[in-house]
């Protein structure tokens, strides 16, 4: 039982540095475009973007996951 609680503590601490990265990188992304463009993207704007972007990226995620083991399963 501990060592699931711990596997889940590590599972929980990937994601929330996965998310830090999209976020830093869209961040990072937002104030290029900004510089460029000679606009401005709020706080909430940049935190809307790395979130259906992360999201997004675990539904690819998801279906490279089913098509890898479709792939992998003898023709009928």
């Amino acid at each position: 039982m501990e060592e699931e609680k711990a596997e889940e503590q590590q599972q929980f601490s990937h994601r929330q540095r996965l998310k830090a990265a999209v976020h830093y990188t869209v961040g990072c992304l937002c104030m290029e475009v900004a510089l460029e463009k000679q606009v401005q993207f709020s706080k909430q704007t940049i935190a809307a973007i790395s979130e259906v972007t992360f999201r997004q990226c675990e539904n690819f995620a998801k279906d490279l996951e089913m098509f890898a083991r479709w792939v992998e399963e003898p023709a009928v």
